[in-house]
C-alpha cells in the first residue's frame, strides 16, 4: 500500500494519502483494509484501453479493499478524490477475529451485497435512464449517503468531484456532464460553488430523476 504516511501501531494503523492517489492498486496482495476517516475515494474499473468507470464512491466511514477479507488480491483498484484520512486494520488478525466472532464475516458480506445493489442500479442508470436523469440520482444518492453520515449542511453536501470523474460514473462525455451541470444551474436547480453543492429545488431534482416520495 503505497501511503503518504502511516504509523504501525500492532495490528491497526493510522495514516494518510494525498489526493489522486492510488490507495490500491489492481494485482496487489496488501494486508490492510482501509476505513476512510476523511476524504472522498473511487472504486474505479479499468479497460484494457486504459479508460476507466467509476464503481462506487467513497466517503468517510465507508470500507477500502473489503474484498481482501475474501481473497488475497485487489481486483478493484481504488483511488483518493480529495486528501485521505484512514485507519486500517490487518486482514490476518481481522480473519482471526472472524473464526471466533462469526457476525464479523455476516458484516463484510453484508457490504458486499450492499456495493452489487448499488452496482445494478448504476447499470440501470447507465442502460435506461438519460444524462439528466442519471446526474440527479447521483446527487440524490450522495445527499442520502451524506445525511445519514451527518456531513451535510441543510440542502449543502461537499462536492469535491471533477467533471470527467463524475462522467466516468455516469457513462458519459465530461462535454455532456458540462452541459447538464450548466442547465441544472441555470434551471436553479442546484448552485456548485467552492467543492459545495447546494440543492436549490430538491422537488424538481427528485422529479429530473423520477424519483418520487412514497
Amino acid at each position: 500500500m503505497d501511503a503518504a504516511s502511516e504509523s504501525e501501531r500492532g495490528r491497526s494503523a493510522k495514516g494518510s494519502f494525498r489526493a489522486r492517489q492510488h490507495i490500491y492498486r489492481p494485482g496487489e496482495t496488501p494486508k490492510r483494509i482501509v476505513v476512510l476517516r476523511s476524504g472522498w475515494a473511487l472504486r474505479l474499473a479499468l479497460t484494457s484501453d486504459g479508460r476507466r468507470q467509476v464503481l462506487s464512491i467513497l466517503l468517510p466511514g465507508d470500507i477500502a479493499g473489503g474484498e481482501l477479507i475474501m481473497r488475497d488480491q485487489v481486483r478493484t483498484p481504488v483511488q483518493s478524490v480529495t486528501p485521505v484520512e484512514y485507519c486500517a486494520f490487518d486482514v490476518g488478525h481481522l480473519k482471526e477475529i472472524a473464526k471466533d466472532d462469526p457476525a464479523l464475516v455476516w458484516a463484510f458480506v453484508d457490504i458486499c451485497f450492499s456495493g452489487r445493489e448499488a452496482s445494478e442500479a448504476r447499470l440501470v442508470d447507465l442502460g435506461r435512464r438519460n444524462a439528466e436523469q442519471r446526474l440527479a440520482r447521483l446527487v440524490l444518492d450522495l445527499y442520502e449517503r451524506l445525511t445519514e453520515k451527518k456531513l451535510t449542511d441543510g440542502a449543502a453536501i461537499p462536492f469535491p468531484l471533477r467533471q470527467q470523474s463524475i462522467a466516468d460514473a455516469l457513462g458519459l462525455t465530461q462535454v455532456h456532464v458540462s452541459r447538464v451541470m450548466r442547465s441544472l444551474k441555470e434551471n436553479d436547480v442546484i448552485r456548485v460553488q467552492g467543492g459545495v453543492l447546494t440543492i436549490l429545488d430538491m422537488e424538481a431534482l427528485m422529479d429530473i430523476a423520477e424519483i418520487y416520495p412514497s
